[in-house]
């Protein structure tokens, strides 16, 4: 799974609201914390608020700040609402997948579930609260959440090309990486 700029930058927002108390901060303030240009947050922030995990408010004391407790704000919220579906291919979505003319004998969809839902179950269960706990100095949890996920996606990978090679006497360039 690669996680876009703006979903690390939502997290970062998240995290830094997090480590301020919950908040509020300012607009030009969550940018210097979280060295993300103000202009990627005037657009992820009103998203965020759609969303329901922070809030805004007006005033000379106002800014954002976390609509719930950071207990209760998952990796996975914030990576769906940017990402979308969690599933690295279409044919292995929970909820109305591709059709895939390889449907009838396709061993990859067993696998490709299989990464889906790990991701899924590590996502929900990062919370922005340990964010605060694992990261006081970084304003990037992505890369300590997703850096064992990436190990594991990274050896699946290579098992995948392997088995594929022997079955098959050629590389899969789907797995290659760029």
């Amino acid at each position: 799974m690669w996680v876009s700029r703006r979903t690390d930058y939502a997290t970062r927002a998240v995290l830094a609201l997090t480590l301020d108390g919950g908040g509020p901060l300012k607009l030009d303030e969550l940018a210097r914390r979280t060295a993300v240009p103000q202009s990627v947050l005037e657009q992820v922030m009103p998203a965020m608020r759609t969303a329901g995990i922070v809030r805004s408010e007006r005033g000379p004391a106002g800014g954002y700040r976390l609509n719930k407790k950071p207990e209760e704000i998952t990796l996975e919220r914030i990576v769906r609402l940017f990402q979308g579906q969690l599933a690295p291919i279409g044919c292995a979505t929970r909820h109305n997948p591709e059709p895939c003319p390889m449907t009838i004998g396709c061993t990859l969809r067993e696998v490709w579930e299989e990464i889906r839902d790990a991701t899924i179950q590590l996502l929900s269960r990062a919370t922005a609260s340990p964010f605060e706990e694992r990261d006081q100095l970084s304003l990037n949890p992505l890369v300590l959440l997703t850096g064992n996920l990436s190990i594991r996606i990274e050896r699946l990978q290579k098992s995948l090309e392997t088995c594929f090679r022997q079955q098959h006497g050629r590389t899969l360039h789907h797995f290659q990486s760029p």
